[in-house]
């Protein structure tokens, strides 16, 4: 699954300051099944554990056609030490029937399927919110895993507690790997501000989205099931403040390629009101700076200049779609 943002790579701080500029607790039976899912409620604290243990959060709706090489993928890890939960979201295609066949195959798998849809982003959250492990993850279900992913990235993070999340390299389906357009490179920066302004070092996808995460850090994000443009980004932004970020150089995922960016029109289907014509990333903007509080002047300069381009750019974005639609129209 694409949750990026949809935007082009430019390098907008080496234009402000060159000199800072850098370019988804189980037993060995069935499965618990529960028919109707509840949003929202609370999954219980986080046990006591003697190893780590990850929860792996799958939220899909009509997967169907990929959710079986996605969960292959997953439950073939070498680390096995994790709890799978699946939220359908009320699915119409065929999902329900491999989710419980699944599930009674493997016991590490929790199947829920909401009982009407909850929309994505509170899909998302669902997951989260069930998650009782010390360490998370989202999962698409159009998304496969080198098998040794999870090991990877768990034990990364076991060794350096100074980092928040951890990935592996990240590619689209058929394309290459590559950490600036991907937006999974290392946020490693000792400042918390610097590691903001490296993130907006480039306009990306957002492939950090699918790192393996400290739970206590994420539950704590607002938005998850926020529903503005580039939300995602801010959720990165929202880790990066809180520690680093890391990408491995071995293992590796594949995002599927039928994400909301990857389609025409994605800047449309988020703009309910005439500003977010005029200033599409707004919302995305004042995370950005809330999460910038703190951080001396010239970094919170070049993260809201940042933010400024990428509004202006998604603007042009926007006209040049209208006068395309309105040609079209026209045209014979």
């Amino acid at each position: 699954m694409d949750t990026s943002s949809g935007v082009p790579s430019v390098d907008i701080l080496a234009v402000l300051d060159p000199a800072n500029s850098t370019h988804h607790n189980m037993t060995a039976q069935n499965a618990p099944i529960v028919n109707d899912a509840v949003a929202g409620q609370p999954a219980g604290p986080l046990p006591e554990r003697t190893s780590p243990s990850v929860t792996i959060g799958v939220p899909v709706y009509n997967g169907e056609s990929t959710l079986r090489p996605a969960l292959d993928s997953l439950l073939a890890q070498t680390f096995g030490d994790f709890e799978l939960i699946i939220s359908d979201n009320a699915s119409v295609d065929g999902t329900e029937r491999i989710c419980r066949e699944y599930a009674v195959k493997d016991g590490r798998i929790r199947y829920m399927r909401q009982s009407t849809n909850i929309g994505v982003g509170a899909n998302f959250r669902f997951v989260l919110d069930e998650a009782r492990c010390k360490y998370f993850m989202w999962a698409a279900s159009d998304d496969v895993w080198s098998l040794d992913f999870v090991a990877l990235n768990c034990g990364f993070l076991e060794d350096h507690p100074d980092y928040v999340c951890s990935i592996s390299p990240v590619r689209f389906e058929g394309r290459d790997f590559d950490e600036k357009q991907m937006g999974d490179r290392s946020l490693d920066d000792e400042r918390f501000d610097l590691r903001l302004r490296k993130f907006f070092g480039l306009w990306h996808a957002n492939g950090a989205f699918y790192s393996l995460m400290r739970t206590q850090v994420i539950k704590k994000t607002e938005w998850v099931d926020a529903k503005f443009l580039g939300a995602d980004w801010a959720i990165i932004l929202y880790l990066a403040r809180q520690g680093k970020l890391k990408r491995l150089e071995k293992g590796w995922l594949q995002l599927g390629i039928k994400g909301a960016s990857n389609s025409g029109g994605f800047l449309r289907r988020y703009r309910t009101s005439p500003l977010d014509f005029v200033a599409p990333f707004w919302k995305m903007t004042l995370a950005a700076l809330g999460l910038s509080v703190g951080a001396p002047w010239r970094s919170r300069l070049a993260i809201f200049w940042a933010c400024i381009l990428m509004n202006l750019w998604a603007h042009k974005v926007q006209i040049h779609e209208k006068l395309y639609r309105a040609y079209k129209s026209i045209s014979p």
